[in-house]
Order: structure tokens, then sequence, then C-alpha cells
């Protein structure tokens, strides 16, 4: 296990002290117990691709009699495995300032976890498959997703035809806490398009988005001047859904768990914003658009 990487990583990542302190007794707790090579074994199968249920459930087997949750070792096996992942990075052409932002997303879903649940770790181990099969990168704002459209009707814009099948990408928006500005959008879409253009010798950045952010209803929600409403406006949108409960309210009001809308917080614009809209019987879903950038135009931008 090494230990050494794990609190450099940490320090690269900006992790919070305490969840610092948190991860060297985490890890001093399995050597004093003498499971370094039970973990070090569940690292090196994770990246190579065992399937996160068997890791789970293995877990469960290793902290019986260990203090720990499932959660918090998660991150731990995050942290351990980013060592042995980056050589596929590097093969890819991703400098060591890209790699290093992409893996902050380790970061992100610690914060959330400490937000919804309390303590320190991951409750989406799931979603670190696409990092560690180095098919999801980090530019700027935003990340990207090896991906195929996957649609019957072929998408065509001007000269951009693209039809089932066919390579994409999809942007993720993770919960950095960054600028989520036109200008810190149009960025990431420029490193984007710079790397992946490369890889494809394509002329644009074709990219698709699924999410609670593209939901045509919420326009009317969100601040007005703010990114997330602005978002929207980059897309051309292909459809959107209602859904019968707000999935995503976790991601507005952090720990929702058993409560009622009464009792949300009201602390920040969106969060009053959506207090009400829930309140008042508003409708909730996700939209789903797409978005090509010609390396300095947004060609699907509806100002």
């Amino acid at each position: 296990m090494n230990v050494t990487y794990a609190k450099f990583l940490m320090d690269k990542i900006d992790f919070p002290e305490e969840a610092k302190k948190f991860y060297v007794a985490h890890m001093d707790k399995i050597i004093s117990d003498g499971n370094e090579s039970v973990i070090d074994t569940i690292v090196e199968d994770y990246v190579r691709d065992v399937n996160t249920d068997d890791i789970d459930n293995r877990l469960i087997v290793l902290l019986k009699s260990h203090g720990y949750s499932v959660y918090s070792t998660w991150i731990l096996v995050l942290l351990l495995g980013a060592e042995k992942v980056k050589a596929k990075y590097d093969a890819r052409g991703v400098s060591d300032e890209v790699f290093y932002d992409t893996f902050c997303d380790i970061k992100y879903k610690l914060m959330e976890c400490m937000d919804i649940y309390g303590k320190w770790g991951t409750f989406v181990a799931g979603w670190y498959r696409h990092f560690f099969d180095c098919e999801l990168i980090k530019f700027g704002r935003l990340e990207y997703q090896d991906n195929v459209y996957n649609r019957d009707e072929p998408y065509v814009l001007g000269d951009v035809v693209i039809k089932k099948g066919d390579r994409i990408l999809g942007i993720h928006i993770p919960s950095s806490g960054e600028p989520f500005t036109l200008e810190e959008r149009l960025k990431s879409y420029k490193m984007a398009y710079d790397f992946y253009t490369r890889e494809t010798g394509s002329k644009y950045l074709i990219c698709d988005c699924g999410s609670w952010l593209l939901y045509p209803e919420y326009q009317s929600v969100f601040p007005e001047g703010g990114g997330a409403k602005d978002f929207y406006h980059d897309f051309d949108m292909l459809f959107s859904r209602d859904e019968d409960e707000f999935g995503d309210a976790w991601r507005v009001f952090g720990d929702v768990n058993g409560k009622k809308f009464e009792d949300y917080p009201e602390n920040t614009r969106m969060r009053r914003n959506f207090k009400k809209h829930l309140l008042s019987g508003g409708n909730n879903g996700y939209g789903v658009g797409m978005l090509v950038f010609d390396g300095e135009k947004l060609l699907t931008r509806k100002d």
C-alpha cells in the first residue's frame, strides 16, 4: 500500500485537512490489522476492471472488524488506484495537470458524501469505472466522457451529420464549485476541442448532455444571470422528459433524506427558487441536447 502516494494525491487534489487525517488513520489501521496485502489486491483488481459490486462485497468482509464504512474505504481504493491508472492517461497524451484536475473528482464526491451522509467517502463508487478505464477527462470546468450517438434518427446541423454508432462525447458537470460562466465553459470547450480533434481528425467537438440542468421548465427556476440558466442555451435540445419526483434534489439542497419540501433550506437563490417550485407543484425532469463547437464558436448556441 503506497501510503506516500495517497498522501501526495490528497494534497494535490486539495482534500480538507480533516479528511487527510481521517485517511492517514484509516491506512494506519489497515496496516496494524495486517490487511495491507488485502487492500493492495483489491486495488489491483479494481484497476484491472473487476466490477464495483465484487469490490463492495470484498470491502464488506475486510471491514467487519475494522470500524470504517465501505463508503469511506472506496475513497482509499481510488486514491491508491490512481497511481496505477495514470499510465493509461499518459499513453493517451493527457498532461499531468489535466490528469490531476480530472482526479479532483474524488474530492468532489468526498464532499458530497459528507454533505449527504455526514461521513468522508463516496456513495457513487460505480461512477469511477469511467475514470479507471480512462474514458473520462476533465478539461477546465467540464468533464468529457467517450461515448457514441445512440439515437436512430441522425443528428444534422449544417455539414455536421451524426449517425447512430458514431463517436461523440458526453458532457458532465462536476460539483467542483468553480465558476460556471459562459467564459469558463468556452475555455473548457476549447481545451476539449484541441485534445479530441487531435485524436479523431474531426473539424468539430461534438457532445451530448443529459441533465436536469437542461430541463426546459427549470429555465424559470434558475436564478437570472447564473451559469445554470445560461448552460441550457449552449445546446440544440433533442428532447426532455418529465419525472414523478425531483431526483436531483440532493444536488440543490444537500441532505434531503426523510425531509419534506417545507423543511428544505432556503439560504441561496437557487434553493429558494427550487423550494418555491416544488411547493407549488411544479414539474420535474431532465433534458438531452447536442453541442457542436468548431474551435471558436458554439454552433448550437442560442443567445
